[in-house]
């Protein structure tokens, strides 16, 4: 007696059902019998719980990548741009300190001529004074921030006090590109506004 076509198919189906399953066994994958709908709710369960770990992991990178407040760009800022500002012949490790607090092109730039620089200060005894009185975050890019900072110095040139201690304060306005590098903030660019 011949079979039906339907029922032909149905030992169709499940011959390829057995034949999954055994493949599946055999690459230690959980066998696909019995699935259907609870089949598909496993696989949607499985799929909601990588998302939610990924997710997790992805904010717990980003908040570990983010650990300075752009109270700590701005500090860092009036802090290095200070330093940059008022040379002092009696600190022999100045550029040391500003060489430290660089990276990338700034400090590339800068460590070619601290010799130069430590030099020049030491020879004229230049004693600068002043003051960051103005910081702000212009921009942002990713751990990057670029601040400008205004300062006003005053410089005096020579051992003795004299008439040039008297010499009018300057402004100075820059724009500086702070980034991170080895777990510190570094000074990245320094450019002068007019």
């Amino acid at each position: 007696m011949a079979q039906s076509p339907f029922a032909a198919q149905r030992a169709a189906q499940r011959d390829l059902a057995r034949a999954r399953d055994e493949v599946d066994r055999l690459t230690g994958v959980a066998p696909r019998s019995g699935g259907g709908v609870r089949g598909r709710f496993a696989l949607a369960v499985a799929v909601v719980v990588v998302l939610a770990v990924v997710a997790a992991v992805a904010v717990g990178w980003r908040a570990q990548r983010d650990t300075f407040s752009d109270a700590d760009y701005c500090t860092f800022a009036a802090d290095a741009v200070g330093l940059l500002l008022t040379p002092d012949s009696r600190e022999a490790d100045r550029a040391r300190r500003i060489l430290e607090l660089s990276t990338g092109t700034f400090r590339d730039e800068f460590a070619q001529s601290t010799g130069a620089y430590s030099a020049f200060v030491a020879r004229l005894g230049t004693v600068a004074t002043g003051v960051v009185d103005g910081v702000a975050i212009a921009g942002r890019t990713g751990d990057t921030v670029s601040a400008l900072v205004t300062s006003v110095v005053t410089t005096r040139v020579g051992p003795t006090t004299s008439d040039r201690d008297t010499a009018e304060p300057r402004r100075f306005r820059l724009r500086v590109q702070i980034e991170p590098d080895g777990g510190a903030l570094r000074l990245a660019s320094v450019e002068f506004l007019p």
